[in-house]
């Protein structure tokens, strides 16, 4: 099958590093970290997976930061190589094991790309997956597959960069006939940002800023507005970003731009005192924050307008930052938190799924509102040119670029 690898190995990541600094292209061109190829079609590892054939498959920001070698390390013992990309999917299951009971061949479904317990077939689960925090297992270098946390980036399973991929049935969730595979597409992003609202609840009347109005930060805003009363601010870097926030019902857009601090300011009813040296300091500020871009401005931002004892929730796929002032989270004593992905935590009472609380919400009236962030949808074969298009966002309006095999 067609699939689009990552290979991370020494010498070849050396190699690509290298050429990178040179031309970006380097970055995807042929004996590269990145690069198609044909390989083997994964096998199931047991008879509970099913197989799916890639009918779309997502670039996301963290996508974009391991094309481009700006992953951190940290992460590497949490992945095996090579590996085919792309954990934002949906598809139709082609082929099911003996045990399988929640799908039938010809199901359109997508899969929660996370790899816990469950799926690794330990039993008992580990402390966190049993607590509903699947997201903090401790067992993602352990079981019946090679280490890793998700779909595509795990040997031997695929990715929804390439025509097909294997998953666990308890990965699986139905699409329902009448959403759009652009829409059912935005279920892994949008579970992604439910899971910490679903954990950290901001109160009605609480003050919101989003940073950042890419994908994450757009569906950030409209989580908000549709399962919380809140007041939202986003912040933008282009206007046909601060288009879409508005549509999705965002308060009040501000653009990242000459006079975006007053703003800020103004809208909070805050201070700004000028240091010796340095940006203002911000007295007052936003309940909270959230950081949808992984940058050392959103991050400054964040610290900056977020009010003494509020709190700043990392969702931005944040690594290595330099010449970021963390003390504001002393002196304000702040709550920094951060957020991977879609975990089961008790909402209002109840335990809810971060994963199925997005897929009701793609399947509300909503969801058409949402389908337009996929801006981008090329071949497969294209994908050079798609991850260039996703990088180079204000030039073409994109906000979701997608790649299908079948085209």
């Amino acid at each position: 099958m067609r699939a689009v690898v990552f290979d991370g190995a020494i010498p070849r990541y050396l190699l690509t590093r290298a050429l990178g600094l040179a031309t970006p292209r380097a970055l995807t061109g042929a004996l590269r970290c990145t690069r198609m190829r044909d390989v083997a079609p994964p096998a199931l590892p047991n008879d509970a997976w099913v197989r799916v054939r890639t009918r779309l498959g997502g670039i996301c920001g963290s996508d974009l930061n391991l094309v481009t070698l700006h992953v951190s390390p940290s992460t590497s013992p949490f992945s095996s190589f090579p590996f085919v990309i792309g954990h934002e999917n949906v598809g139709v299951v082609t082929e099911v094991g003996a045990r399988v009971t929640r799908v039938a061949v010809g199901a359109r479904v997508v899969a929660n790309p996370l790899l816990p317990c469950a799926v690794r077939g330990i039993d008992p689960p580990c402390e966190e997956c049993a607590a509903g925090y699947p997201s903090r297992c401790q067992h993602f270098t352990d079981g019946v597959i090679a280490p890793g946390m998700l779909l595509g980036t795990t040997r031997g399973l695929g990715g929804s960069w390439g025509d097909e991929f294997v998953a666990h049935e308890s990965q699986l969730h139905l699409v329902a006939d009448g959403v759009d595979d652009r829409t059912a597409l935005l279920a892994e992003p949008l579970a992604c940002v439910v899971s910490p609202l679903l954990d950290h609840p901001p109160a009605e009347g609480t003050r919101v800023l989003v940073i950042g109005a890419g994908t994450m930060g757009l569906l950030a805003t409209a989580a908000l507005k549709n399962m919380l009363r809140t007041d939202v601010t986003v912040l933008a870097r282009h206007r046909f970003q601060g288009e879409h926030a508005e549509r999705l019902g965002a308060d009040r857009v501000v653009y990242a731009r000459d006079g975006y601090v007053d703003q800020l300011s103004r809208i909070t009813q805050g201070r700004l005192l000028q240091p010796i040296l340095g940006p203002k300091i911000h007295v007052g500020g936003f309940d909270t924050s959230m950081v949808c871009v992984g940058s050392n401005a959103a991050m400054h931002d964040a610290l900056r307008f977020t009010r003494a004892g509020g709190s700043v929730t990392l969702l931005g796929n944040v690594a290595m930052l330099k010449r970021v002032d963390w003390t504001p989270v002393w002196l304000k004593e702040l709550s920094l938190r951060g957020s991977l992905c879609y975990n089961a935590p008790v909402f209002r009472g109840e335990r809810t799924d971060a994963f199925s609380t997005a897929i009701e919400l793609l399947t509300s009236p909503l969801g058409a509102r949402l389908m337009p962030l996929v801006t981008h949808v090329r071949p497969l074969r294209e994908y050079a040119a798609a991850l260039q298009t996703a990088m180079g966002r204000s030039g073409n309006r994109a906000v979701k670029v997608a790649l299908a095999p079948a085209l």
